[in-house]
């Protein structure tokens, strides 16, 4: 490990004494404002996985009115768009050469939603169980969302859908065959 902070420092143009104090200068910085480096660098990369992922930041409020008028303007075009970007989404973990694609899908799910008062993705054998409580979600985003789930769902192969969708719930069921 020293040895590795001694190349970095060399790296950055730092002495190894200069580069062990700015680490600790930050380690104490972080502190004091009540975080870890290690959450700190957790949640960096948190938003650079979401980055590459194609996720981008956006207002709450406004992201829930944006689905709103797109689903009053054209509920199939908008529907339609959810539903592509779940099979990309998921073609995208699919090729990415993962040893377990939905499993690193399923943790960017529950890592990337923050607006949800529950979040849980259960998987049994072959068997996924999706449950999301907002009560914030609009009823076109909330099936909006459903809709980009399955979606997503179906390209990992998973059929025979068991769903409940209501504003701001939704619950699906789902197996898959085996191959």
């Amino acid at each position: 490990m020293i040895e590795s902070a001694s190349d970095i420092a060399k790296e950055k143009g730092f002495s190894f004494y200069a580069f062990v104090n700015e680490m600790l200068e930050l380690s104490i910085e972080a502190e004091n404002l009540g975080v870890s480096l290690r959450s700190l660098i957790d949640e960096h990369g948190l938003l650079k996985a979401a980055k590459e992922a194609g996720f981008v930041l956006g207002l709450e409020t406004l992201w829930y009115e944006m689905a709103n008028i797109a689903f009053e303007k054209s509920k199939t075009k908008t529907s339609n768009s959810w539903v592509e970007s779940g099979e990309w989404l998921a073609k995208s973990y699919i090729s990415s050469g993962l040893e377990d694609p939905f499993s690193v899908f399923k943790h960017d799910i529950e890592s990337f939603i923050w607006n949800t008062s529950e979040l849980d993705i259960e998987t049994k054998k072959d068997m996924v169980s999706i449950r999301i409580i907002s009560p914030k979600f609009s009823e076109a985003y909330t099936f909006l969302f459903a809709g980009f789930l399955e979606s997503a769902l179906k390209t990992f192969g998973y059929t025979k859908f068991n769903k409940d969708i209501s504003r701001g719930t939704i619950r699906i069921k789902a197996h898959r065959s085996k191959s």
